[in-house]
């Protein structure tokens, strides 16, 4: 099985047809990570459009064919990605797991929920990456109750280097279903970006972190 080049253009058609893709060049907001961005990503939506979310199920069952990935369990970390993690799960027949951002403060103070990852090889689902800070934690939780962690799968990455790095630091490698700028692509071809708003955007991808004050740009809103 593979990820066919048909396959990725439906799949970006999905995220800009419904939302789940936003582009702020003019009006950028900032995360909560402190970092300032001109495009938010928030793939939720998706699972609000049944032919979308399937969409994107399947081909994330075709891009682990693809790469040969090999795992115990499946991991979604609390937010976005918990619901994409357990339909996959739910699809291949695998355990699933959910990973609170901080562990509980009564119980078992355990910040994995669902089964033992105890000598398990886990893969962690992701809805977007951009700088990774909340993944990198769900990774050392899950490392901290055994679980083996190698690789993570994200529908959309923002590709930052930084962020690539500090995973390599953790020996997990972070894949994703499509690359960002078929997106951006996309959303030119449905009217959804002005054309002469690409390279900006391709810029802000290249060096995100020094993108609003090269531009001078102040930010408008802040990620809840």
């Amino acid at each position: 099985m593979y990820v066919s080049p048909i396959a990725n253009d439906i799949l970006a058609g999905h995220l800009v047809k419904y939302g789940a893709v936003s582009f702020l060049t003019d009006d950028p907001m900032r995360l909560k990570s402190g970092l300032v961005t001109p495009i938010y990503v928030d793939n939720r939506s998706l699972t609000g459009h049944p032919d979308a979310w399937r969409d994107i199920i399947e081909t994330t069952c075709s891009r682990i064919s693809q790469l040969g990935l090999e795992f115990d369990i499946i991991a979604g970390v609390e937010g976005a990605g918990v619901s994409h993690a357990a339909a996959l799960a739910y699809r291949l027949g695998k355990p699933h797991v959910f990973v609170r951002q901080r562990a509980k403060t009564y119980g078992d103070h355990s910040r994995v929920e669902g089964t033992s990852v105890k000598g398990k090889r886990v893969l962690i689902i992701e809805d977007h990456i951009s700088t990774g800070l909340s993944l990198l934690s769900a990774v050392e939780g899950l490392k901290e109750e055994g679980a083996i962690v190698e690789n993570c799968l994200a529908i959309t990455s923002f590709g930052i280097d930084e962020t690539s790095k500090l995973f390599k630091k953790e020996n997990v490698v972070c894949h994703e279903l499509l690359d960002f700028t078929l997106v951006l692509d996309k959303a030119i071809e449905l009217g959804k970006l002005e054309a002469s708003k690409k390279e900006t955007l391709i810029d802000w991808l290249a060096n995100p972190w020094t993108w609003a004050a090269r531009h001078g740009l102040t930010p408008t809103g802040n990620e809840n």
